[in-house]
């Protein structure tokens, strides 16, 4: 199948996964990309500049069977700027992330615009998918409240016919080359891999450290993850109290050195508020880590098999996990028997399997439009 993808944000997450799909897909890609910068000039410019180079491809001769582009694409525009045989398409949008639920930042207002642009593309594809049931959730429950404030002519069953054609489809990991560190006694190896930015709730993980500290717990620690022109300040406090304890501290570029630093921790920790799916998480378990997670967001449904590994939410109960996950590290049936359980979890997301499943939605959103 000869598939049209269009990535208006073509950058770290939307760009791994577009790529990795392609790397392992059975399908043809022609790819229209732009760079990841200026997120709401994308979303209002993305459809006429792409529109115009698809007109120009279609002008030479080239010819396509289905339209895959994600949300940072105003579908509705670019398909009434397009020829009316590319307007045909079957055409998919893949929710990695949406306007409505996004975490603007701190002391910034909403700007409801751009959610009701993804919602408009919501309304005019064929089909929806999405990272996460959590999304996909949260995303219509969102449409639905903003529908609600409307003076009228609110379409609340034109959104009821829309949520009928989604499906949940994650995105992929990359297999881990070689084993984690084996199991040896020694100070427990801590993990972050979040953003460092308040939807993430580093002050969360800060204070857990501190008491764990004091409840006498022998730890190391490793802070990744994407930092912010403005390190949170309990991030620069904590990079100063323990910086005999840190093994490394900042982003890791570098694939294979991101893998060795995985590897070689214990566990990690998420005290995240928002997120769509959680990738860095998953990459950390399947290199070995047992996780600390908040019963919350996608993590209930993504690891519904180890319920050992949530926490309530609270400060107190990921104290008390993570003081519990410290003696199974420590135990050798128990250690084993958890991840033996994480392991066919991460399994389930190698992109090896996630791009068939992937390959298997465009087969069925093709026929589905045919009939």
């Amino acid at each position: 199948m000869r598939v049209l993808a269009i990535n208006a944000y073509h950058g770290g997450s939307h760009r791994e996964f577009l790529m990795q799909w392609i790397d392992h897909s059975l399908h043809d890609f022609t790819i229209l990309t732009l760079p990841p910068r200026h997120w709401k000039w994308r979303m209002q410019h993305a459809a006429i500049t792409l529109a115009a180079e698809v007109r120009n491809r279609v002008a030479d001769g080239e010819r396509w069977d289905v339209l895959f582009v994600t949300d940072m694409l105003d579908l509705t525009a670019f398909l009434g700027l397009v020829p009316a045989e590319i307007a045909a398409l079957p055409r998919i949008v893949y929710f990695h992330e949406n306007q409505w639920t996004y975490p603007v930042p701190q002391g910034e207002a909403r700007d409801l615009t751009y959610g009701f642009i993804n919602l408009k593309s919501a309304l005019a594809a064929d089909s929806l998918w999405f990272n996460s049931d959590f999304h996909r959730q949260e995303f219509f429950q969102a449409s639905r409240d903003f529908l609600r404030r409307m003076p009228d002519y609110a379409f609340m069953e034109a959104l009821d016919e829309c949520q009928q054609k989604t499906a949940v489809l994650s995105p992929g990991i990359q297999k881990m080359n070689g084993e984690p560190r084996g199991k040896q006694m020694r100070p427990l190896q801590i993990l972050w891999v979040a953003r460092w930015e308040y939807d993430k709730n580093p002050e969360q993980f800060c204070d857990a450290l501190r008491l764990l500290d004091q409840a006498g717990l022998e730890f190391r620690l490793s802070v990744l993850g994407q930092s912010t022109p403005e390190t949170p300040a309990c991030f620069t406090s904590l990079q100063a109290e323990y910086a005999d304890r840190i093994d490394h501290w900042g982003f890791v570029k570098n694939r294979s050195e991101y893998q060795r630093v995985l590897q070689n921790a214990d566990l990690v920790i998420s005290t995240a508020f928002h997120e769509f799916f959680g990738i860095s998480v998953l990459e950390a378990v399947a290199a070995g880590c047992l996780p600390a997670l908040p019963r919350r967001l996608a993590y209930p449904e993504i690891f519904s098999e180890t319920p050992e590994c949530f926490y309530d939410g609270t400060t107190d109960s990921l104290v008390a996990l993570v003081l519990k996950l410290s003696r199974s590290a420590q135990s050798e049936t128990t250690a084993t028997d958890l991840l033996g359980r994480l392991k066919k979890i991460s399994q389930r997301y190698h992109w090896e399997q996630i791009s068939r499943e992937l390959d298997a939605g465009l087969d069925l959103s093709r026929i589905q439009c045919q009939r």
